[in-house]
């Protein structure tokens, strides 16, 4: 066929499911179904009518769909997908995409091989190809029919993940079809390793490359084109190079490069980029799902099926009632044995019935060689689930949900609504007064139009839970005022991941309870934090690791103090935003006003700590800080001139141009801080007062300085240690652990204090924890170090055991 006639043909099927989507509106069928019925009779038009004869050759077949539908469909879903739920539930996904999977095989092949006669192998090859529900099928419908988040995420996580399971198993039983047969069990073996390979390999392909084109795309600066090209680059080129050169799952590439840049690469886009984004996805998606469905029907010849309609309905029967199987069993065992949220038996029902097959099992089938004996009888069973799931059970699911109640709205959204509710009137009143104050409205139009108006933006939600509607409220003022932030620059991608992943943890975890309860300021300890803790825990008493410990800590400081007026900004916010929002209820607004104000009393005692213990480092980073914001918000408004036509395009390039190369002369702001020399700290220390010179300036060589933050632990109770602390700055607290649980303070040291000689002397164990009350600079001298001083300078040896002495005989003061 001509490529004129090519194009033609497809924007012919384009158009046609353009207008099928507008009658679908007011059809009681989902617009994929449509497309399948559509399909079919154009199929079967395309036979007896000269003018649609060229759709005869527009036929489904497995390169088209792997390569051509399948990345663009799977990145599309992958990256919408919450990845936060998905991470809740992995555990039952992954249990249905790979445990699940191999029973229905089973299941489903034995029933063939007893009913039908198939071989067993044959059996099992239509059980594997046919098990796995369809993402493209899946992911369209439960997106048309606006399903429950968490029933969405279930089945949506469940469809991406289950087709690698499935494509391994199908390659491998085809293999040993092929051949005849033969099996054993290292062939077993080698199978189990080679899905872990394809599996793991394809997430791990699609991680790395989604981070790498992420990384690419923010220190590029690039544009909107550029970042919606290489998008585009990224679900094609994951996908084939997993499946073509490493040989591994292309599906799980482009979903796992899909949510590498949905987390790692969108967070740090604009919200203008962002949108675009989504929008350019949303609509490559509607093309992919339109011509992919219209094709499926195309592929359908009812005429043949129906020779095989009682075969068909049989196999139908198998394959529902293995997944019923399955799913009904392994699921709720799952939740019990992992202790994670219950899923209802009706989100269950829905899991089972929403099974769905589509184009991926008839690219499957479709693969099988032409000279495969039983092949033309597994394409027509394959097709005739395929219908059967398209046409029966995608346009019943919507009424199974309201029978089960799953559509009606939850406390959550309820809550949601009226909090929509109620900013689209405040909006629609601005708007209306706007007019009113310019003249274009009289007082009897402003009357009439809030009296409408009114009428329109009625919540149901009024008898709903006041202070949960004021805290969901408050939580998305600071959700925007961070991005504002973060497009101000006055906060780094590290500080913003973290800060907006814990918005987005109170949204879901404290919004589900009473916001009145919640009191003080957030003492949260985020994944970022304790990934911190942990890495100090590793490098605190490594000597080799004091230079870059010294470095980190430096940046550590500048991080905390970005996110100390990150959220002072953000609770002052939340505040002026309450205050301007007379439509709460007060006795609503009074405990969440309290709250914010006392965690932007608690951020501003802790900004003045850093201002008062590190005065030259906190003016060296406001300075910096402060003039990065200027010249980014500066940009950001030149650029807005210029979108809106204000600035001329000559203009508006010199003035960028100005203010980006400003911006990369400013030095980094996470300078070191000023460090007095060693001999100047140590001569401050009574055990080494006195010291001669030689000595003083020996230890002073192998002394190393290192900075802690209010709150870190510089050594922990039962640890191993090497090292003396020498408190230069800053107080510490002694603490031991009790029998019972807990700590018990031991007192409080302060600068020229030490602690840590006895393991100097060979005690390895410490005997209690030292944590920094406030931020703390400490000398560190080593065991080896200081014991080869001691054999040149026995006055450092005398020193010593001196002190371990007086420890000895005063076990409250006994050093850790």
């Amino acid at each position: 066929m001509p490529i004129s006639e090519t194009v033609l043909v497809i924007m012919g099927l384009l158009a046609v499911a353009i207008i099928a989507a507008g009658l679908c509106r007011n059809l009681p069928i989902p617009f994929t179904v449509l497309l399948v019925l559509i399909g079919i009779v154009l199929g079967s038009l395309a036979d007896v009518w000269q003018p649609l004869s060229s759709l005869q050759t527009f036929r489904l077949s497995p390169e088209i769909v792997f390569f051509i539908f399948l990345p663009a469909l799977i990145f599309e879903s992958g990256f919408n997908l919450n990845a936060r739920l998905l991470l809740r539930d992995l555990v039952p996904v992954l249990m249905l995409a790979i445990p699940a999977l191999l029973i229905s095989t089973f299941l489903v092949g034995s029933g063939l091989h007893l009913l039908i006669g198939l071989a067993p192998v044959t059996a099992l090859l239509f059980g594997a190809l046919i098990s796995a529900t369809d993402p493209v099928a899946v992911v369209a419908l439960f997106r048309e029919l606006g399903a429950p988040q968490r029933l969405t995420v279930l089945v949506e996580g469940e469809s991406l993940l289950n087709d690698a399971t499935a494509i391994v198993l199908f390659s491998i039983l085809l293999a040993i079809s092929v051949e005849g047969g033969r099996h054993d069990w290292t062939l077993f073996g080698a199978a189990v390793l080679d899905f872990l390979r394809i599996f793991l390999g394809g997430a791990l392909v699609g991680a790395i490359l989604g981070l790498i084109v992420s990384e690419l795309l923010y220190r590029l600066k690039s544009g909107l084109s550029a970042i919606l090209t290489m998008s585009l680059v990224l679900a094609y080129g994951s996908f084939i190079l997993a499946e073509h050169v490493w040989h591994v799952s292309g599906v799980m590439a482009a979903v796992s490069a899909a949510l590498a840049l949905g987390i790692y690469g969108v967070a740090r886009l604009h919200q203008e980029a962002t949108d675009s984004l989504g929008e350019t996805w949303e609509f490559l998606a509607l093309i992919a799902n339109s011509l992919l469905f219209l094709l499926v029907g195309l592929a359908i010849h009812p005429a043949e099926l129906a020779s095989r309609l009682d075969v068909i309905l049989l196999v139908v029967a198998l394959v529902m009632a293995a997944r019923a199987a399955t799913l009904y069993s392994l699921v709720p065992l799952t939740t019990r044995f992992f202790s994670l949220p219950k899923i209802s038996s009706g989100e269950q029902h829905i899991m089972w019935w929403g099974g769905l097959k589509g184009g991926l099992a008839i690219a499957i089938v479709l693969s099988i060689p032409e000279d495969f004996p039983a092949r033309p009888l597994l394409l027509d069973l394959t097709l005739g689930v395929v219908l059967f799931t398209l046409l029966i059970n995608a346009p019943t699911i919507r009424p199974l949900m309201r029978w089960l109640g799953l559509d009606r709205m939850t406390r959550e959204d309820r809550a949601e609504l009226r909090q929509g509710m109620l900013e689209a009137r405040h909006q629609v009143e601005q708007s209306i007064d706007e007019m009113h104050d310019s003249g274009v409205i009289s007082k009897a139009g402003v009357h009439r139009f809030r009296k409408d108006l009114a009428t329109v933006l009625l919540s149901d939600g009024k008898a709903g839970d006041a202070s949960r509607d004021v805290y969901l409220f408050a939580l998305r003022m600071e959700q925007e005022e961070l991005a504002r932030l973060y497009d101000l620059h006055l906060i780094t991608q590290y500080s913003y991941i973290d800060l907006r992943n814990l918005l987005q943890r109170d949204r879901d975890q404290r919004g589900r309870l009473d916001p009145s309860a919640i009191t003080g300021p957030a003492h949260r300890k985020s994944l970022f934090l304790r990934l911190e803790s942990a890495l100090l825990r590793r490098l605190r008493e490594r000597d080799w690791a004091s230079g870059f410990l010294a470095r980190y800590q430096n940046l550590r400081l500048s991080q905390r103090l970005e996110r100390t007026i990150a959220g002072i900004l953000m609770a002052d916010t939340v505040l002026r935003a309450l205050r301007a929002h007379t439509e709460f209820p007060t006795k609503a607004c009074v405990p969440i006003m309290a709250t914010y104000t006392e965690r932007l009393q608690h951020r501003q005692q802790r900004l003045e700590t850093i201002r008062r213990e590190f005065p030259n480092f906190y003016r060296r980073f406001e300075s910096r800080l402060f003039s990065r914001v200027a010249l980014s918000s500066a940009l950001q408004n030149t650029a807005e001139a210029h979108h809106h036509g204000s600035v001329g395009a000559k203009a508006y390039t010199r003035i960028a141009e100005r203010i980006r190369q400003a911006l990369e002369a400013l030095p980094p702001i996470t300078v070191p801080l000023p460090q007095p020399t060693p001999e100047e700290l140590i001569q401050m220390v009574p055990l080494f007062a006195g010291l001669s010179v030689n000595a003083l300036t020996a230890l002073a060589q192998h002394a190393r300085q290192v900075t802690f933050l209010m709150g870190d632990e510089i050594i922990g109770e039962g640890e191993k240690g090497d090292a003396l602390y020498i408190l230069i700055r800053g107080e510490v607290a002694v603490l031991r652990n009790q029998t019972q649980g807990g700590k018990t303070r031991l007192g409080c040291l302060t600068e020229g204090a030490f602690f840590g000689e006895t393991a100097l002397l060979g005690h390895s164990l410490r005997s209690a924890t030292v944590r920094a009350e406030t931020p703390a600079t400490l000398l560190r001298l080593v065991r080896k170090d200081v014991l080869h001083l001691a054999k040149q300078h026995p006055e450092v040896k005398q020193r010593l055991i001196k002190a371990s002495k007086q420890r000895q005989e005063n076990p409250e003061q006994e050093s850790p």
